[in-house]
């Protein structure tokens, strides 16, 4: 009898604790969806970079092009010069404008792959050593505080936040659990 109820009671532990680790696992994956959906829109900032670049080899080659015809020009008609310096003042603006756009849009996207990378990789890194918490080890609670403060440096969006409470929670409730048993 005394060992039926131990049995009972170490069943109900088992399936408690099987529980936690299945939600865990769930969150861990739905944030690795969240990381892949992130690496998308990286990888359609650097199309649209690549698209930027183009069009600023095109105003370049525009920009060449006007400077060849205004020197051609020069000796002929002043009216002519005025032309084409307002036509080559107008491919520099754009331009320039163009240039600090890619410049922007290619540093903005090179600042999330680094940190979506080094996300991915720190949830990875949690997914392969979670079984670590339950022997006690403090390595964990680390690694958590410094994702948190790469999290913070790199003004990670609001689900890498929320991930980092629930992970936070996670091993404050596997160590509830490893007191208790």
């Amino acid at each position: 009898m005394t060992t039926t109820k131990a049995l009972e009671r170490e069943t109900k532990r088992a399936r408690r604790e099987e529980h936690g680790w299945n939600k865990f696992r769930g969150a861990l994956w739905g944030s690795n969806s969240k990381l892949k959906l992130w690496r998308e829109e990286r990888d359609q900032s650097r199309e649209d970079s690549l698209i930027l670049k183009d069009e600023l080899k095109a105003c370049f080659r525009s920009k060449k092009s006007l400077s060849q015809r205004l020197c051609e020009t020069k000796t002929n008609m002043l009216a002519i010069i005025s032309k084409y310096q307002e036509e080559l003042n107008l491919a520099t603006t754009h331009e320039h404008r163009v240039a600090d756009e890619y410049a922007q849009v290619y540093a903005e996207k090179e600042a999330r792959g680094r940190v979506i990378d080094s996300l991915h990789q720190e949830a990875t890194m949690w997914m392969d050593r979670f079984a670590l918490t339950l022997n006690g080890s403090q390595e964990i609670p680390q690694l958590l505080a410094k994702a948190k403060a790469m999290a913070d440096t790199y003004s990670a969006p609001v689900e890498i936040h929320g991930l980092l409470s629930y992970c936070q929670h996670m091993i404050d409730l596997m160590a509830h659990i490893i007191r208790n048993r």
